[in-house]
């Protein structure tokens, strides 16, 4: 590690200032600290490091001062000076002898990178560098950017094992590794308290090179320059994750990257380890899956790799790769871009969604409320005594008790069944879904494809390969979408999708009924472990505390134009949105959280699907 020899740059500050705070943020140097003080003082330069002790924690690598870090500057856009190393690191075949560790989330080799605002790889401007999360960090406000270079035997022995696990084939012996960590940094212009902790690991033989990315918790996605919100550090141009050998055709994306689900990156793994992933970076490589125009495919994974939708592509499991043959859409499909491939979707869809547990709009727009705690049935194939051809689905969800979360009862959990296969989502759940009863990390890919669940934004969403999908935020929404085929099959509280809302309210026994309760409660799933009651009707808001709440101080900033939500409004149906505000706000007497929590949602679902949401949180207003 290459340290710096002029002693007037220490003039005026302790050990402990320049140092990088550790995991166990020391107060005090130890006798090993305070011996490398004297080297620095006096000049000397240090060769990699002293010997590190192997942490206890199972994914970030030990840093900090205890482990001889060094750090680079608290300034804007700043970096490390270029730092020699002992070795030369292969990195899409070519052979590098230096590095930079950039305060914008990047380790470059050649030349700095101060550039804040992500863009979209590969860049072609000779740039190679490694982004572990490429944004706009500010470590002036808070958080340390350390690193060093090691050839300490027991951490070589840590970073042989993990590298083995994954590349088994590869008979792999570290002989030196680097560690570059951002610890608990925040975003430029950011007026909250979110700060994130990343690391990077670049290992070799002298031969066979590895990265590890670790994700230790991710909490903001953009800084104010790039778009983001300094309230929630979202929104704008979000991180970019992966790497860019400063060619056309030699890069990688981690998915997420430069969408809002990048925030989650920390849940999700190439290698089935939360929050780490693992690269062979000499002549690319990636375990568990396959790469596609540089995007990673978990295995299962299919797509149509042209623009008409002709040739359909899947990720083989095993080391067969992506294979490809002629398929197109069906009659009733029309081929459509979904991030760097397309997708064959139907030509209409009809969306149903649950709210809360209180509120509901059926596949024909039918808008009803009503209050209980159960399962409900929201839909299922519901086909005559004739086959239909269709595929069977039954979506269910559990709704907690009334009274809950102060007026806002939420959705505990959300089962789909559908070929044989029972997966649930449950409340709060990050990364990770259960199937058969069986705890899975997310992206999961069933029966060669034909069920698929990952993380949609800020919500799971479970897909079918006959077009049935459903999400969930994990809070409180649930929506379920279908094909037009379904058209005439369909029943449960998501009504019955001919087109006409006034049947909608049909009971099992296909009788039609008028009340929301009486319907809701003839949809309870029976054997349910819970014990159920009646559903009841929603008491009646007052007219006055309707139109208090309807105003741009509550419920009604959603519709303001102009406003902060205009743009996602064209959008995203806000379609009962307001209305559903409005009520529980009343049910909660104007219970500030309860308004937050579905301003914060309506946000996170404008920014899933890609619309920038104006500002609307103040310190005064939903601030921290």
């Amino acid at each position: 590690m290459l340290l710096t020899q002029d002693p007037e740059a220490f003039r005026g500050i302790t050990l402990m200032e320049h140092r990088c705070p550790s995991q166990r943020h020391l107060l005090h140097p130890t006798p090993e600290l305070a011996a490398l003080a004297l080297q620095v003082l006096s000049g000397a330069a240090v060769a990699d490091t002293v010997s590190p002790r192997v942490s206890s924690d199972t994914l970030m690598y030990p840093y900090g001062p205890k482990f001889g870090d060094r750090r680079t500057p608290k300034a804007d856009d700043g970096a490390s000076p270029e730092i020699p190393i002992s070795v030369r690191f292969s990195f899409y075949n070519r052979s590098y002898r230096s590095l930079y560790v950039n305060n914008n989330g990047v380790v470059s080799f050649g030349v700095p990178v101060n550039q804040f605002t992500p863009d979209s790889f590969p860049l072609t401007d000779g740039r190679a560098f490694v982004a572990p999360f490429w944004a706009d960090v500010d470590n002036r406000i808070t958080g340390e950017v350390c690193f060093r270079q090691s050839r300490d035997p027991q951490l070589l022995q840590r970073v042989m094992a993990d590298i083995n696990t994954y590349f088994p084939h590869e008979e792999f012996t570290a002989t030196w590794l680097f560690v570059a960590t951002w610890d608990r940094v925040t975003f430029y212009g950011s007026k909250s308290s979110k700060v994130n902790t990343f690391q990077v690991v670049l290992t070799t033989d002298g031969d066979l090179s590895f990265i590890m990315l670790h994700y230790s918790d991710i909490q903001w996605t953009t800084g104010a320059a790039s778009g983001g919100d300094p309230h929630t550090g979202l929104g704008g141009t979000p991180a970019q994750a992966g790497f860019n050998s400063g060619g056309s055709k030699n890069y990688f994306n981690i998915p997420g990257s430069r969408t809002p689900s990048i925030l989650k990156i920390s849940s999700m793994s190439n290698i089935k380890s939360p929050g780490r992933w693992a690269f062979q970076v000499d002549n690319f490589a990636v375990p568990n899956g396959c790469v596609y125009n540089a995007n990673f495919l978990p295995p299962g994974t299919f797509f149509w790799s042209d623009q008409k939708c002709e040739r359909w592509c899947q990720c083989m499991y095993g080391e067969d790769g992506v294979t490809c043959h002629a398929r197109g859409c069906s009659p009733d499909e029309a081929c459509h871009p979904a991030s760097w491939y397309h997708v064959c979707q139907p030509i209409s869809r009809a969306a149903c969604q649950a709210w809360g547990g209180r509120h509901y709009s059926t596949f024909d727009g039918r808008l009803y409320h009503f209050q209980g705690a159960c399962t409900h049935m929201l839909s299922q194939l519901c086909a005559p005594p004739h086959p239909s051809g269709l595929a069977p689905f039954q979506v269910e969800a559990e709704s907690e008790e009334p009274g809950a979360a102060q007026g806002a009862p939420g959705t505990h959990l959300v089962r789909v069944t559908v070929y044989g296969q029972d997966i649930a989502m449950a409340r709060g759940a990050t990364g990770h879904i259960t199937v058969n009863g069986i705890k899975s990390l997310l992206p999961v890919t069933l029966l060669n494809g034909k069920i698929r669940a990952h993380q949609n934004g800020f919500s799971v969403k479970v897909a079918t390969d006959f077009g049935v999908e459903v999400s969930y935020d994990g809070i409180q929404r649930v929506e379920v979408t279908v094909p037009s085929t379904y058209r005439n099959f369909t029943c449960g509280l998501c009504g019955t999708l001919t087109g006409d809302p006034s049947d909608d309210f049909q009971t099992p026994n296909g009788t039609l009924v008028t009340s929301a309760a009486l319907f809701a409660t003839s949809w309870q799933v029976k054997g349910d472990r819970r014990q159920c009651v009646e559903d009841q009707e929603l008491p009646s808001c007052p007219a006055a505390e309707q139109a208090r709440y309807s105003g741009h101080n509550y419920c009604g900033i959603m519709k303001m134009s102009p406003g902060p939500f205009t743009a996602c409004a064209q959008t995203l149906s806000q379609a009962g949105l307001v209305e559903n505000c409005m009520y529980d706000l009343c049910m909660s007497r104007g219970n500030r959280t309860v308004l937050c929590g579905v301003l914060g949602a309506y946000t996170e679902s404008c920014q899933a699907a890609n619309v920038t949401v104006g500002q609307w949180r103040t310190d005064q207003f939903c601030g921290e």
